[in-house]
């Protein structure tokens, strides 16, 4: 007993001294606000090309984490497709990237959604997933917007009222319509050099399939 006694002011004394564990983003495990951008290489495309992060020299880089399959994904789509036109010959790059493996979620089928849905962006497929892991990416859709300098200013939401599309195919919004459209205001305020507000929201939809 007097061995424990004389050995816990040393194991307090350790506790004490030792580094705090590093804390990531308020909703995020990995990536916190100002780290930077992942580095990817030679990811195919559903045009057929093929896209490494080196690629990129746009101002303002926004990644999309999506899964065809997803309800939520669905839900978004034009309001996706739509924040590209609204930034259309502005210095703005939009990639979305898909890492599931599930034979509906893959790049033939990405193809597909991608087609069907008129998407007017880069979407790039990681078989090996490390761009999902890397970014902390745990919900389709997930937004992560970096600046010039490829560091992350926002990540979450694309607006506060999440949409996913229903059996019937209507389109269902969680807190009725938009009013806040997060992605869109960081993307101006990041243009413009200003700081972001808010720079973090809880992503809503379906769990990301990491193998």
């Amino acid at each position: 007993m007097r061995f424990f006694k004389l050995l816990a002011p040393v194991f307090l004394t350790s506790m004490l001294l030792s580094p705090a564990p590093a804390i990531a983003g308020e909703y995020n495990m990995v990536m916190s606000i100002g780290d930077t951008m992942p580095v990817f290489e030679n990811l195919p495309a559903t045009d057929n090309s093929t896209l490494s992060s080196a690629d990129i020299e746009e101002s303002v880089v926004v990644v999309v984490a999506l899964a065809n399959h997803c309800p939520w994904v669905k839900g978004m789509d034009a309001g996706l497709v739509d924040l590209v036109d609204q930034f259309k010959g502005r210095d703005v790059r939009v990639v979305g990237f898909a890492v599931n493996l599930r034979d509906d979620d893959r790049l033939p089928a990405m193809k597909k959604h991608a087609s069907e849905n008129g998407y007017n962006f880069t979407y790039i497929f990681d078989e090996s997933q490390d761009l999902g892991r890397q970014l902390g990416a745990t919900r389709t859709p997930e937004y992560f917007v970096f600046n010039a300098d490829r560091k992350l200013v926002y990540m979450g939401l694309l607006t506060n009222s999440p949409a996913r599309k229903t059996r019937s195919g209507d389109i269902s919004y969680t807190n009725g319509d938009p009013v806040d459209f997060y992605v869109a205001d960081a993307i101006t305020a990041t243009l413009a050099g200003n700081a972001v507000d808010p720079a973090e929201t809880r992503a809503h939809g379906c769990n990301l399939e990491y193998e």
